[in-house]
């Protein structure tokens, strides 16, 4: 019998290094995070979303109903699910506010650690040596290391993780167990949304490869756990829309699994079978699939399209994004691809199988640089190998360089010198700052018309609904704010009206490099049935509105 103190020793180092940065990265920001200022847009709104299902909203209902006359969003319950059990647990002894503080911390550092430990299990897998050096890396690996900060509670941490599952997975003795991980990871990944879908199709086609070669325990493994995933899953899952969601091929992905799980117990006529189901499924999805070809963002108004989704970066494709923000995304996704290249052509195995789900990381940052976040996570398991290779070897000059490779916090910084900004004044003030909150929290519940990236801090923050916020289903309401705010007079009254808005807050800075047409209310031209509160030059009253 293995003694505990054994067991216990190979999670210490992961414990101590997500409790030395967790603290560190906690002070950093303690004077937000304290209040309740999340790092994120969606992090905040996520928040909410918590709060209103704690507060009696409907499990199954995901909208929500300050947003824009009430918005369906385009989330899943799963990732409310442990931020939730964090908040019931500590209320009792420690009040709302500090229970919702203790989630919003301990729940990005749990997924941290939990990333270190599966990272470091994989390094493990080529090279037992190397899993310390990998440790450190990813604690650098940016921007992967970015979603684990406290008080990132939204689910892109989540979906980092399960694409990792998935490697894990594939790379394992093949076995029903290692399938059914698989399997799950999948089913859980899209069950929160389609960001994982490119690195889903790539562990299937690993596993359906591996089966042609020979045994098919793993594919009945993954085929069964995927549809029954899919199926339990479904109550929580993101729904409703069209295109950003499983919800519209959930039932055809189900039945692939099952046609998987089918397939992998039969010998005989294993390519025409995988052939035949493949075609039947792309023919019955077909008309599901078809519209959404160009991508969830297509029915976007063609104003808010260029005003406000262009300039989210982690949207934007590799080659439209800045220098310095295209360098600082995808640095270490590159260095981890090269040194992924090498290894799998000098000693193939395992390798090959990693490079898949690099390669794809790659094809989605190309379109879109959050493909990137997951790149970086995987590179840092190649870097580890050639660097603590490199130091048996003793071959001082390539560690100095394998580090300066892998540290992925170094890439924003080198491209921040070669690339440096132009120095901007802050703000004096903030639609999103605490000034503004507070001064919102004072006033009669109503709605708030602001800039698109307030409206996630106002719905936390205040008792208000809002109009616009950072959501492409949020087509209506973001559209009708940039033509409230940049438009003549008479067009802002008819959409005050319209959507019986109380309070307008107008910031410096709330429509980026845009520049607000001679007249309209951005630019200064306030018309009287706006009147300052208390004297403010920033947040208004609508108030006799003309007719």
């Amino acid at each position: 019998m293995v003694p505990m103190s054994a067991r216990l020793r190979p999670i210490l180092p992961v414990l101590a290094l997500t409790i030395l940065l967790g603290m560190a990265w906690a002070l950093a920001d303690w004077a937000r995070l304290s209040r309740l200022m999340l790092p994120d847009t969606d992090d905040a709104m996520r928040l909410q979303q918590v709060r209103d299902w704690i507060d009696g909203q409907a499990f199954g209902d995901l909208a929500q109903h300050r947003l824009a006359g009430g918005l369906a969003m385009h989330w899943s319950r799963i990732g409310d699910l442990v931020p939730a059990a964090i908040i019931l647990l500590l209320r009792p002894f420690a009040g709302t506010t500090d229970a919702e503080v203790a989630a919003v911390v301990l729940w990005p550092l749990a997924q941290f650690a939990v990333l270190l430990a599966l990272v470091r299990d994989v390094t493990r897998r080529f090279a037992p040596a190397a899993g310390g050096t990998a440790l450190v890396l990813i604690a650098l690996a940016y921007p992967a290391s970015s979603l684990f900060l406290p008080g990132r509670i939204d689910h892109h941490a989540m979906q980092l993780l399960l694409v990792v599952v998935q490697l894990r997975a594939v790379l394992a003795r093949p076995s029903y167990a290692s399938g059914a991980i698989a399997g799950a990871a999948v089913a859980v990944g899209a069950g929160i949304g389609l960001e994982t879908v490119p690195f889903a199709l790539v562990t299937g086609a690993i596993i359906v490869l591996e089966r042609l070669r020979g045994d098919g325990e793993r594919q009945t493994g993954f085929g069964l756990t995927l549809a029954a995933g899919l199926i339990l899953l479904a109550p929580i899952s993101a729904h409703g829309g069209t295109c950003d969601t499983i919800e519209p091929v959930m039932r055809y992905a189900a039945a692939g699994g099952l046609a998987l799980a089918a397939i992998g117990s039969i010998d005989r006529y294993r390519p025409a079978l995988l052939s035949g189901c493949g075609a039947a499924l792309v023919l019955l999805s077909w008309p599901a699939v078809a519209p959404c070809l160009s991508g969830p963002y297509a029915s976007v108004d063609p104003l808010v399209t260029r005003l406000w989704l262009r300039q989210v970066a982690e949207a934007q494709p590799l080659f439209g994004a800045p220098l310095a923000s295209a360098i600082g995304y995808v640095g270490l996704l590159s260095a981890g691809l090269i040194a992924s290249a090498v290894l799998a052509r000098r000693d193939g195995g395992g390798w090959w199988r990693l490079l898949a789900y690099q390669v794809a990381a790659l094809a989605i940052t190309l379109f879109q640089l959050r493909g990137a976040y997951v790149g970086a996570a995987l590179a840092v398991v190649p870097i580890a190998v050639l660097l603590t290779q490199a130091r048996a070897a003793k071959e001082t000059a390539a560690v100095l360089g394998l580090w300066i490779a892998g540290a992925g916090l170094a890439y924003p910084l080198i491209a921040g010198g070669l690339a440096p900004k132009a120095a901007i004044a802050a703000p004096s003030i903030d639609c999103a700052g605490a000034a503004m909150i507070d001064r919102l929290k004072t006033l009669p519940p109503g709605t708030v018309l602001s800039g698109i990236d307030a409206g996630s801090y106002i719905l936390a923050g205040t008792p208000h609904s809002v109009i616009a916020a950072p959501y492409h289903r949020n087509n209506a309401g973001n559209a009708a704010a940039y033509r409230f705010f940049l438009g003549p007079p008479a067009q802002a009254a008819a959409i005050a009206r319209r959507w019986h808005v109380r309070y307008i807050a107008l910031c410096p800075g709330m429509f980026g490099d845009v520049r607000p047409p001679a007249g309209s209310i951005a630019a200064g031209n306030v018309p009287r049935w706006l009147r300052p509160i208390d004297g403010s030059a920033a947040l208004f009253r609508v108030d006799d509105l003309p007719q």
